[in-house]
Order: C-alpha cells, then structure tokens, then sequence
C-alpha cells in the first residue's frame, strides 16, 4: 500500500499569517508576483503547516501562490498523510514548491515520520504529493537516514525475580 500526502490538502485554502506583509510586487509582464511576509510567519494550507521568520511567496498571473521560501532558526513543515502519520521536519530554508508538489528544506535539514524513520543532511526534498523523499550532503556529514521496524512489538518484558527459597530451618 503506497502512503501518499493528505490529498485534500491540495484542495485547501493556503493560509498565510505574520507580523507584515509588503504585497506591492504585483505579477508583471509574464513574471511572478511576489509578496514577502516577516516575524511569524505561518503558512498553512489544510493539514501542511510551515512556519518561519520570512517568507517570499511567488504569484501566478491569476494571483494563485505557486511557491513559498522560508527561512527560519529553524523553518518548518508538518503534513499529515491519508493514514493520518505525521511528518515533521526543520531546517534553515524551506522552498515549497506548490505547484510542483515538493518542499526542498536546506541547511541542517531533517525530516521525521514516525511510522516510517527519520533523515538528516544538507538538502531534503520531499514530496507532498505522496510523501517520498530524497537526500543528499555537500559538506563532510553524509546524510542519514533511520528506519522503524514494520512491528513494532515490545521486548518480552523479564520474568519477574523470584525470592530465594528459605532453606534453612528455624528453631
């Protein structure tokens, strides 16, 4: 069974809030609009959430968010998929690319999903179309990656301890 990203999510209003805002870059002669949010900023969009110090969010001709970066100490994003798992993960930038279903998170990236396993590196990108994801490391540390166990069952717990059997008679 393939585990995808909530579906609906695509489907959902894109919700962004923040300190400020400068929207005045309004889409020109075939380029993109782009407005740029500052101090706790969150963008959410169904059950996806990414939050940040800054985000420049680029607009189609139609005025449709296409693109969102942010920055943050660190960025985030937290999805849940169509079994309701979550993914969690942060780093220094985090580049949503909307209308390509993927977030590229960059500078000391990680991405957790607890029915799944972990990874670490430079450059994660993940996709929130059907929750995929690929690594890699430019600098010394490679990436890293954790998988959890397909059943999870708990250690046989210990026998409990036994007291000595008193051997010796009383008089």
């Amino acid at each position: 069974m393939s585990v995808s990203a909530k579906q609906s999510d695509r489907n959902q209003p894109a919700d962004v809030t923040s300190k400020s805002f400068d929207g005045t870059q309004a889409p020109q002669n075939g380029q993109p609009g782009k407005v740029i949010w500052t101090t706790n900023v969150v963008l959410t969009q169904g059950t996806l959430k990414i939050t940040g110090s800054k985000a420049t969010g680029f607009l189609d001709a139609d005025n449709q968010l296409t693109r969102i970066i942010v920055d943050g100490s660190p960025a985030t994003i937290h999805q849940l998929d169509d079994q309701d798992q979550p993914m969690d993960g942060n780093a220094n930038n985090i580049d949503y690319k909307i209308d390509q279903d993927h977030a590229v998170l960059t500078g000391n990236a990680k991405v957790n999903q607890p029915a799944k396993g972990s990874a670490e590196g430079d450059k994660l990108t993940y996709n929130t179309k059907d929750s995929t994801m690929t690594g890699e490391s430019t600098g010394g540390a490679p990436v890293h990656m954790t998988f959890q166990p397909k059943n999870k069952t708990p250690a046989p717990a210990e026998a409990p301890a036994k007291p000595a059997s008193d051997d010796t008679k009383k008089p």
